[in-house]
């Protein structure tokens, strides 16, 4: 959910919501406030001005989830540091381990459904 992701950028960037509004033009943090509660979408605008305000973060990352937090270094635009990169990483093993997370939950439900079937 984009949401969650909006939260995992500001959290990565190391910034507070207010900075983060403030980098995207905003004097108040209200609307990405309301983004990261959920109560609202972030519109195609407020989508460019995060891509353009920081132009290190990964434009699929950011709609679908997709690749990674920040762009890699042979990427055009960007300008990745090395604690961009680690944070990559760990957000890459946070990744794996939510999908690792959820494949051993299916197959516990599995397994008790074959035993279940053969009981």
């Amino acid at each position: 959910m984009i949401h969650i992701r909006l939260q995992q950028l500001i959290d990565s960037l190391n910034v507070s919501v207010l900075e983060f509004a403030r980098q995207l033009g905003e004097r108040r943090g209200e609307k990405v406030y309301h983004i990261l509660h959920g109560r609202l979408k972030p519109r195609y605008d407020t989508l460019e001005k995060i891509l353009l305000a920081y132009p290190q973060v990964n434009g699929d990352w950011l709609l679908r989830g997709e690749g990674m937090m920040f762009k890699t270094l042979n990427s055009p635009s960007a300008a990745i540091t090395t604690e961009e990169r680690l944070r990559n990483v760990e957000f890459l093993l946070f990744q794996l381990n939510e999908r690792m997370a959820l494949l051993q939950q299916t197959n516990d439900q599995l397994v008790a459904e074959l035993v279940k079937s053969r009981g």
